[in-house]
């Protein structure tokens, strides 16, 4: 029960404050622009919907932190791919938008898949691999750089780099909760190894990277792409990297659970119409 209420409390925070943002920087976009960063902060700092959604994320953190803490990696980001499908269907409930058949079987690939992985709700199977974790950052890191160099949809490489660093920093994240329950002391030489740990310097720096990347594309692309794109990419490589770098205990069913939910993500990733160019 309180996996649950760790995931899906978080998720509708998650789902709910990304709307909420994204409509308050539309709406500063809208007066200034993000070339003039300081006016653009000041106009933000002003916004009452950037504010809740600020807010609401926060809090959905708190929740997702700690569940990322006690449970399996590998569980707890496909359940966060659920803030797509409660985006479809707030705007369905709320805004009377339209929910095409592709979205609906999205929501319907990704609920079928949240199913499968409930018996291993609550598993708690990591072990540490502090070497692989680097590598594996690393990695992703590299791919998302290039990725940014030689692509030129900005709201694609947005959301390529906002998704990559915010998996990443979990990764980074679950790292070093393993290295705090193998420790559980809180003497004076444990506190300034834990703050000049490199892993809480890459965490931050991944985190941060991905924050603000994420305030930028909700102020030059659409949340219906970038949302769910960020959010698939979010939940790929921290499932990657419970199998790879923390060898977390991988059945069939959560395999085809990953497998879904991944496929009912990418579904929900609404291509531009070919008529209007990205903005830049």
């Amino acid at each position: 029960m309180l996996f649950f209420l760790l995931t899906l409390i978080p998720a509708i925070c998650f789902a709910c404050g990304n709307i909420l943002a994204k409509s308050g920087l539309s709406a500063v976009a809208h007066t200034v622009s993000i070339k003039q960063p300081w006016a653009f902060i000041k106009l933000i700092l002003r916004n009452k919907y950037w504010w809740m959604g600020f807010s609401l994320s926060a809090i959905a953190n708190l929740g997702y932190y700690l569940a990322m803490a006690l449970y399996d990696i590998s569980l707890v980001q496909p359940m966060m791919t659920l803030n797509p499908v409660l985006t479809a269907l707030f705007g369905f409930w709320f805004l009377k938008e339209h929910l095409t058949k592709r979205i609906v079987a999205a929501i319907g690939f990704v609920f079928f898949g949240l199913l499968l992985s409930a018996s291993h709700a609550g598993e708690s199977s990591s072990v540490q691999n502090i070497t692989g974790l680097w590598l594996f950052a690393a990695f992703f890191v590299l791919i998302s750089i290039l990725f940014k160099l030689g692509h030129s949809s900005v709201e694609t490489s947005d959301s390529f780099i906002m998704g990559t660093g915010f998996g990443v920093s979990a990764a980074f994240y679950k790292s070093m909760t393993l290295s705090f329950g193998e420790s559980m002391q809180w003497t004076s030489s444990e506190i300034i190894q834990w703050i000049t740990d490199p892993r809480l310097f890459a965490f931050i720096v991944t985190y941060m990277t991905a924050y603000i990347y994420s305030q930028i594309a909700f102020t030059r692309g659409r949340a219906l792409f970038i949302i769910p794109f960020s959010a698939a990419l979010g939940a790929a490589i921290p499932i990657l990297a419970g199998t790879i770098v923390f060898s977390e205990n991988l059945s069939l069913e959560k395999f085809f659970s990953i497998i879904f939910v991944l496929l009912g993500s990418g579904l929900f990733i609404i291509k531009r119409n070919r008529k209007k160019n990205p903005t830049t």
